[in-house]
């Protein structure tokens, strides 16, 4: 198959998007596609481009057998709904140039459009309908529903405009995919109808992060012995409400063998540095973005796991490190409701706890009950991996977006 996958990110970002449309190219490429992705270049989640590809520029690469071509864009210093949408507009901008001198003139079986950012889905839409080609609109975040339930966009008339390019956007797709079953059921109540739904999860790396020991280098280097460790790994970004760990941390810093480690950066990181620094939390540190090599251990020196989302993100994202959390075979407390899909997960697993979001004294609490009882650990540590196994299995997730291409192309069982 000739396949274009469109989005913002891509690889070699770490965490996020990008990680996960990085893999999913490389994979297709590996089993004999040819593939090109239409990208930004890497930017995420420092929401600063990555040294290597300054200045900016149009720029082709291969990756893992995939043809990448970069585009340059505006990246926002503060993170605010007029700075993504500033982003949006000049990444679409600059996917022009690619468009009118080079992938127009080409031959593609099926497209790929990974949103956010909704306009990666513009062109694709256009040439789906003129061409007849099978689009894919990969939702990997609800993000209007985002935008206007944390208020990030106010404005009525901008509002009512996307969600009108969102439904153009919807009937365009073969296939609308999301990595949720609630986040379906969103798009379901949105007009999708179901027949065009599929639900693709983010996998976990079942074979790079394994149970190792906890007492690992991470631990020598940071000091750390006989510490109950509670760690927050990932994106330090607005929609996650991390106030609510460092509230915890300071409700329970008398217990003096229990440490906080946040791990990651994002737009909230220097804000919530200061916090913690106004709070006086010795009790906590924070630790830079790991690297794919030490992320395995990071995830291993910790006892229990942070999986953090506030009130108002209820379904419209699904925390994708949760399954690279099990996968580690580490327990996790989650703050969600119920019935959200993170809800949903930690009660059927029943490898973690489930406290009300922005709920500190609750989290706090979740945090001593695990830290006082090693034998719950051990047995949601297990249940944790087995979850894992049976639900994000790497190989089996990428060979559904496979299968499901070649439907649409009529390829079944070819390339």
């Amino acid at each position: 198959m000739r396949l274009l996958l469109h989005g913002m990110n891509y690889a070699p970002e770490l965490v996020g998007i990008g990680k996960y449309t990085g893999e999913l190219g490389a994979y297709l490429a590996g089993r004999g596609h040819r593939v090109t992705a239409l990208v930004a270049a890497p930017y995420y989640p420092q929401w600063r481009v990555d040294d290597a590809y300054r200045p900016q520029d149009w720029r082709r690469e291969w990756l893992e057998g995939v043809e990448v071509l970069r585009v340059p864009q505006y990246v926002p210093a503060r993170v605010t709904g007029r700075g993504r949408l500033l982003q949006e507009i000049s990444f679409a901008a600059g996917c022009l140039y690619w468009w009118s001198t080079f992938l127009l003139r080409q031959s593609w079986d099926a497209l790929v459009a990974v949103c956010p950012p909704m306009s990666a889905g513009l062109v694709p839409g256009i040439l789906s309908r003129c061409r007849q080609i099978p689009l894919v609109v990969h939702v990997q975040d609800l993000q209007l529903d985002a935008a206007r339930e944390l208020g990030l966009l106010r404005q009525p008339l901008l509002l009512a405009g996307l969600s009108r390019f969102e439904t153009w956007l919807w009937r365009r797709a073969k296939v609308v995919s999301t990595i949720s079953g609630s986040m379906a059921a969103r798009l379901a109540a949105k007009g999708v109808p179901e027949a065009r739904l599929r639900v693709l999860p983010n996998w976990a790396d079942l074979e790079n992060i394994r149970p190792g020991t906890i007492h690992n280098l991470i631990r020598r280097e940071l000091g750390l012995t006989s510490e109950i460790v509670a760690l927050y790994a990932g994106n330090l970004g607005e929609k996650q409400g991390l106030e609510v760990v460092l509230q915890a941390a300071a409700l329970t810093r008398k217990r003096r063998d229990l440490r906080y480690l946040m791990a990651g950066e994002g737009a909230a990181r220097e804000r919530l540095e200061r916090l913690a620094e106004k709070l006086g939390l010795d009790n906590l540190l924070f630790l830079p973005l790991q690297s794919n090599e030490r992320f395995p251990l990071l995830l291993a020196a910790a006892d229990l796991h942070l999986v953090v989302q506030r009130a108002q993100a209820a379904d419209l994202v699904m925390p994708s490190k949760l399954a690279n959390i099990m996968a580690a075979r580490r327990p996790f407390i989650a703050t969600a409701g119920a019935a959200t899909e993170l809800g949903r997960v930690t009660a059927e697993s029943q490898a973690g706890l489930l406290t009300p979001p922005e709920d500190a004294e609750a989290l706090a609490q979740a945090i001593l009950r695990l830290a006082q009882d090693p034998g719950l650990r051990e047995e949601m540590s297990v249940k944790a991996r087995q979850y894992a196994e049976a639900h994000w299995n790497r190989e089996g997730l990428l060979r559904q977006w496979e299968e499901l291409l070649l439907s649409l192309t009529g390829r079944m069982g070819n390339n």
